[in-house]
């Protein structure tokens, strides 16, 4: 039996950290990190009208159907952290399941996202042609 404990602690020792990857990331962290000057690379996964009507500073948009296509664009080693968004958390969620797919292996979805993000006042950057 002691075995089996020791056996278990090392399997969730392993385990938690790819857990901690897996959650959101709260709008109060990353607001900080982008303080910071150390934010992970944000993806804004709204239709390109979406983006900019407003988005998170240095956000940059790949509307989700064209993810997988151009995930290239990105320039993020695989292993690096990548947190996305979207408008309610929907189209970030598939985008972090393709993305995931394409063997990125630290992808973080915006707890909220761009909705919940912008209820709480904090700024989006608009584009205006």
């Amino acid at each position: 039996m002691t075995s089996f404990r020791v056996s278990m602690s090392f399997v969730l020792s392993l385990l938690l950290p790819a857990v901690a990857w897996a959650q959101d990331l709260s709008r109060e962290a990353l607001a900080s990190r982008m303080a910071a000057h150390d934010a992970p690379t944000i993806l804004d996964v709204r239709t390109s009208a979406e983006y900019r009507e407003g988005h998170l500073a240095g956000a940059l948009n790949v509307p989700v159907d064209e993810v997988a296509a151009r995930h290239g664009v990105l320039a993020v080693p695989r292993d690096r952290e990548l947190v996305v968004y979207c408008k309610s958390g929907k189209r970030a969620a598939r985008a972090r399941a393709t993305l995931e797919s394409l063997g990125y292996t630290h992808v973080r979805l915006l707890e909220g996202s761009a909705d919940a993000w912008r209820a709480d006042g904090r700024p989006l950057v608009s584009e205006h042609p």
